[in-house]
């Protein structure tokens, strides 16, 4: 009976691994048909430029790939939250569409866009909300 427990427990906590490790290969792959990753690279540039941090092209793919990494598992459970395997497969392919592909593209360069107007809205907020604390 124990026999047939213990491998009942591994078989499950196998199949959950696996399960885990499927929906984060196609989360990865939800984002990169989004263009998230362009997105994240510009960031990442940004703020080793405001840091005065050089990153040499020798160690930047490792770089990248650790945290990177990190992200995708601070973000699987976010995503498994809202998003079933069967969503993203079909959001992947909406991605796969002339619109999709073009939403792609254009993200990385939104997403930058939407940072400076962001912070500049977040200064004027700021300034506003001063006189609401005297």
């Amino acid at each position: 009976m124990k026999k047939i427990l213990s491998i009942l427990i591994l078989t499950i906590f196998f199949n959950s691994v696996n399960s885990q490790e499927t929906y984060k290969s196609l989360l990865v792959d939800y984002m990169t048909a989004q263009g998230q990753f362009e997105t994240f690279n510009a960031t990442i540039d940004q703020m080793g430029s405001m840091l005065g941090v050089t990153i040499e092209d020798s160690e930047k793919e490792d770089f990248t790939n650790e945290v990177m990494g990190s992200l995708i598992d601070l973000l699987v459970p976010v995503y498994q939250k809202h998003f079933s395997e069967k969503d993203l497969k079909d959001a992947i392919e909406m991605y796969k569409t002339p619109i999709g592909k073009k939403i792609s593209e254009k993200t990385p360069i939104i997403a930058q866009e939407t940072m400076q107007a962001s912070m500049q809205w977040g200064m004027e907020l700021s300034q506003k909300m001063q006189k609401y604390l005297e």
